[in-house]
This record gives structure tokens, sequence and C-alpha cells, in this order.
């Protein structure tokens, strides 16, 4: 997690990098993203969109684009499966072999060197392991439906301390976003190797870092690549996640469900991926998934114990107190 971009001179053009592009009613932001595609410095791209079911224009804006980059995008509109946690798996599933992969929201827009970075830090993880699975990230720049400025760093706005990313952190908060990350052919391969009841995953993000964190390396870009829109219509958004107004706001309004699929989602990774898990990594998760079974005291001694915890004082309280 030590590792950092200081130069892209080196990464290899030719590199194939399969962006992979879940759309739904996205036609207001969705030119500037496909844009920012093509803009990209790292020229080996080609794009996969699947569709679920978009009633605007944002069928035939990708259509459009696909008649401007000839034999580069392949859209899959046949059927739609209504969540973009499923679009993306789906998406994942049908492509084809590749070194590198993508995710990409339909309302961001990419830096012009975002690939180009994002694979030559995959590949300097990779440089004594050809073999092992490999998921690199950066930072986002927050930005309102105008592209103006919010925050200049997400990590920052939610108080994340991306180089403490781990297994354990992952299992009761994602703080790496899908839109900023890249993975390799050797993570995808693992992650289509196994059927899994996708229900049980919270998000198509969450669970491909959770499983990187355990079987592969992740590494960090501490680079705003992305400006992550924020707008009305957002399915997730950046919050800020921490303080006493968070705890307070959480009381009061949150439950228990939430810990509740973390519980249930770590024990899904176990059923499907088990055999790729290495036999402490796998004792820390099958203790977490333990906690949906156990009483308050049992639950918040073995969160301690093998500290699967929260990043900030405030995530960590609350979380202790809904345990």
């Amino acid at each position: 997690m030590k590792d950092t971009v200081s130069a892209t001179t080196h990464t290899a053009a030719s590199e194939l990098v399969v962006v992979l592009l879940a759309t739904f009613n996205g036609s207001r932001y969705l030119r500037q993203q496909l844009d920012s595609i093509a803009a990209q410095s790292h020229l080996n791209w080609q794009l996969i969109v699947a569709d679920d079911g978009s009633r605007d224009d944002t069928v035939v804006i990708v259509q459009a684009f696909a008649d401007q980059n000839p034999g580069r995008v392949r859209l899959i509109s046949d059927s739609a499966v209504g969540s973009a946690r499923d679009n993306f798996f789906r998406l994942l599933r049908v492509a084809g072999p590749a070194p590198y992969f993508a995710f990409c929201d339909q309302d961001d827009i990419w830096r012009c060197d975002k690939l180009e970075r994002l694979v030559h830090q995959c590949q300097q993880l990779q440089s004594q392991n050809p073999y092992q699975p490999c998921l690199v990230f950066s930072d986002l720049a927050v930005v309102d439906s105008e592209l103006a400025i919010l925050h200049p760093s997400f990590m920052g706005q939610v108080r994340a301390r991306p180089h403490d990313i781990t297994h354990k952190t992952l299992l009761t908060e994602n703080a790496v976003p899908g839109c900023a990350m890249l993975f390799n052919a050797a993570l995808a391969d693992v992650f289509r190797s196994h059927e899994f009841d996708s229900a049980e995953a919270i998000m198509h993000d969450w669970w491909i870092a959770l499983l990187a964190s355990t079987i592969g390396r992740i590494s960090y870009v501490p680079i705003p690549l992305v400006s992550y829109r924020q707008h009305a219509t957002n399915i997730l958004g950046s919050v800020n996640r921490s303080g006493l107004a968070f705890i307070f706001s959480k009381m009061v309004r949150g439950d228990r469900s939430p810990t509740l699929e973390t519980y249930r989602q770590a024990a899904q990774l176990l059923t499907a991926y088990g055999d790729h898990i290495q036999p402490t990594v796998y004792a820390e998760i099958d203790a977490f998934a333990s906690l949906a079974h156990r009483r308050k005291y049992s639950r918040i001694w073995l969160i301690l114990k093998h500290r699967t915890l929260k990043q900030t004082f405030a995530r960590r309280a609350y979380q202790l107190l809904r345990a």
C-alpha cells in the first residue's frame, strides 16, 4: 500500500484496458464522460457499455460514440438487470480476456492521464509477480453537477487513510470508489472463476476491493484522477463520515441493517473464494462473518481482538455501538 506514482513515461502503450461502463438514464452527463475516455493519454482502450433499460437518449449517445470510435465500443442493451451492482458484475463476466479492467460511472469525468497512471502503478505491483491479483485506485475531486469543486480530495472529505486500507477495514467499510480503480487480469480471472450470490455483495466496487485485499495487493495513487460528480440522482455519493454530528445522525436515523449486510457479505466472500484465501486471513474474515450470530459483548470482543475496525474514531465508536 506504500507505492505511489512519480512518473508515467514507462507505461506500456500496448497494454489493453477494457473500460466497463454501466448506464441507466444517463444522457445528461454521459457525453462528457465518453469524451474524457476518448481523450486518454493511454491510447489502447476498449469500452463495453451495459445499459440497464434506459428510457432517455443514453443508448443513442453510446451508439454515436461507437460510430466515432469504430471497433472500440461494444454495447449490451438486450436485457435489464435492475441495479448498478449487478450491471457491473455482468460487464466483468462478459468481458473477454485483457491485461487490465477499469470500472466507469456514467456521470463523472476522467483526467486525461487516469488510465496511464493507474496502469503504470499496477505494473509496478506486478513487477515481481506478474500473476498476482492487483488493484490500484486514485483520489477523486468531488464536484457539483456543473463541475465546480466541492472538495479537492474525496479521501480527505471522508477522512479515509488510503495507504492503510486492508481487508480488515474493507470488511467494515469501503473507501475505494469503483470509478477510481483499475485491476489486472489475475484479479478478474479469480472473480470469474466462481459463482456467488450477488445479492450478498453490497456494491460491485466494495466486493472487488475486498476480494483484491484478501488474495492480492492494493495500491493507491494520491492524485485526483476523476471528477466525481455529485447530483440529485446519484445512487451513492460523497458523504461526510466522521465527527460527533456523524455519530449523532447515525444513532438517531441509523439501524443495524447496514452492519448486518457487512457480516453477510463477508460470509459470502468465504463461500465463494475461501479456497483462494490464506488461513490467517480466512480466520479473521470468518470471525467477522460470525458476528451475525453472536451476542453483543462477543461481537465487540471479536471486533477488538481482530481489529476489524473502521478508520476514524467516530466511525469506530458508531461501529461498536451498533455491532
